[in-house]
């Protein structure tokens, strides 16, 4: 590797597009699914000071923070460049970075350093439930099972609001939510996604006290966890998986689901650790994914008005209050964009700027680079070697496999191939056949959730997980079901949201089985009386 790699703002500046290329089949769905799944395998630590406050690497202005002292160490700021077109002229001069916070090495050996994961490392439900018990007991009811919820005077129910000192709200406290995880309020489309999970959970655990009357909060609220997650995990691998890498991809490379039975895929020697190079450098895809626009569409399926997700970073309650089923339908409407090194300048200029006065906000491509770079991610050729793709050995071939253009530009860039950065390069690589994304990148993401499933002795069609009777009723599960379960008044919708709306996934009726309807009465434990004992039998 050269000595040097490139500033991560000029590469961002040089090699980043923000033009409108959407998928033509694809629905925004695809983009918050990916980001809400990904917050519940990983959660990057960083470093922070004296009672856990975060280390500022830059001042307020923008320029370097050069008087760190002891916690210089912490901090690896991106310079911006002397000619940047957005942050110069102007005292911008600095962003923040600060390092992740290391991790004991699994094998309680010296090696090369890991990051510190804050998420549980299995497909959980993490982001719902939190990650630590004490987290977990702060979002539950502690009766009927339930999840805490606030209606907001209106009569529909959202996520608490979150009232102490935190992070989570950008604004002011009252702001924003409470929920498993503190980045679900960063777009109000993911803080959809996080408020349907939320009703899911209180409906099954309705279904599950009204069915089981003799049964406690403890095990309601468990038992609908547990149901919960189960949706999740059959949603991920039967509809997301399929719509981001290929229907018969999945099918043939570790990925499919059995339609009926049991399956054996467990490997009690299997790692489900989230592989760093997964979570640092592959997951940020998603965000090419993301549009500026925030659609809102009519229960007619017509686009009628749209907010800027520039004015909306981290203060959902009121859009949500305001516009829950338009923000609903939009997520299953408006078109994703393709995977790709265009990204809105909302998220490589303005991410998390606070106001109109202020529009000067963070670079995530920039972020994305340079933490790939603290956490020593190989470069994107050692993962074609990797992956058992063709090799790079010059231009001739990195032009064969890259969008057009990309390779020259790349080049212009990087002194060495062997320097390209793994999400540099994976976002430029054409993308396989039938699949959202390239070869290296879908190798990775396969690699990731083959050992996300085959090494969790708990993933929901495993023996002794759940009855045969139980199994069957998960397996009709899709997010149309969620959607139309727990919407304030939409009445229509496709039984494959992640596709757009046609012929083939028409627009269905909500209360009709078009879109299957899970049936709790498969958990109901019959009671019976022992006439000679009077105890109660289950």
């Amino acid at each position: 590797m050269s000595e040097k790699l490139p500033n991560p703002r000029l590469l961002s500046s040089n090699l980043v597009d923000d033009k409108n290329w959407t998928d033509d089949t694809k629905t925004m769905m695809m983009a918050y699914w990916t980001i809400f799944i990904g917050h519940d395998l990983s959660h990057t630590a960083v470093s922070t000071i004296g009672n856990n406050r975060f280390v500022k690497c830059c001042y307020t202005d923008g320029s370097m923070q050069y008087k760190l002292n002891k916690h210089l160490r912490s901090c690896k700021p991106i310079l911006i460049p002397d000619d940047d077109k957005f942050y110069v002229p102007g005292p911008h001069r600095c962003m923040n970075y600060v390092r992740s916070r290391p991790a004991v090495h699994s094998s309680c050996t010296f090696g090369p350093m890991e990051q510190m994961n804050q998420a549980t490392h299995y497909l959980d439900g993490s982001m719902i439930y939190g990650s630590s018990l004490k987290q977990m007991l702060s979002l539950r009811k502690m009766s009927d099972g339930e999840l805490l919820t606030n209606t907001l005077n209106t009569d529909q129910n959202y996520m608490p609001l979150e009232t102490t000192e935190t992070d989570a709200c950008q604004h002011d406290n009252g702001t924003c939510f409470r929920a498993g995880d503190i980045r679900a309020n960063t777009f109000p489309q993911l803080t959809v996604l996080h408020t349907l999970w939320v009703r899911e959970h209180n409906r099954v655990a309705r279904g599950l006290a009204y069915l089981n009357s003799h049964w406690e909060d403890e095990r309601i609220f468990l038992e609908s966890k547990k149901i919960v997650t189960a949706f999740i995990q059959h949603i991920t691998y039967n509809e997301w998986l399929p719509a981001l890498l290929g229907v018969d991809y999945t099918k043939k490379n570790g990925l499919g689901l059995l339609e009926v039975g049991y399956s054996n895929t467990y490997d009690e020697t299997a790692d489900p650790t989230v592989s760093n190079s997964f979570a640092t450098a592959i997951l940020p895809f998603a965000n090419s994914m993301l549009s500026d626009i925030i659609s809102l569409y009519s229960e007619n399926q017509k686009k009628y008005a749209s907010l800027s997700l520039k004015n909306h970073y981290n203060r959902p309650v009121d859009i949500l209050v305001t516009y829950m089923d338009q923000l609903v339908r939009g997520l299953t409407t408006q078109n994703t964009q393709k995977v790709d090194m265009l990204f809105t300048q909302t998220i490589t200029n303005n991410l998390y700027s606070k106001d109109a006065k202020n529009w000067f906000g963070m670079d995530i491509v920039s972020l994305d680079i340079q933490r790939s770079r603290d956490h020593g991610i190989p470069s994107y050729t050692q993962f074609r070697k990797y992956c058992g793709l063709k090799d790079i050995e010059n231009e001739q071939h990195l032009s064969e496999i890259m969008e057009k253009d990309s390779a020259d530009r790349l080049l212009k860039q990087y002194k060495s191939l062997n320097d390209i950065d793994l999400l540099v390069g994976a976002l430029l690589e054409k993308h396989a056949e039938d699949a959202m994304v390239g070869p290296t990148m879908r190798c990775i993401i396969r690699e990731q959730f083959v050992r996300t499933k085959t090494a969790d002795r708990y993933f929901y069609d495993l023996p002794g997980v759940f009855t045969k009777n139980q199994l069957k009723e998960i397996r009709k599960m899709t997010l149309a079901r969620i959607i139309c379960n727990n919407v304030n008044n939409i009445t229509m919708m496709q039984k494959q949201v992640f596709l757009k709306p046609d012929s083939t996934n028409e627009l269905q009726p909500c209360n009709t089985e078009l879109i299957p309807t899970t049936f709790i009465s498969r958990w109901s434990e019959f009671v019976t009386v022992d006439p000679k004992s009077s105890r109660t039998k289950y």
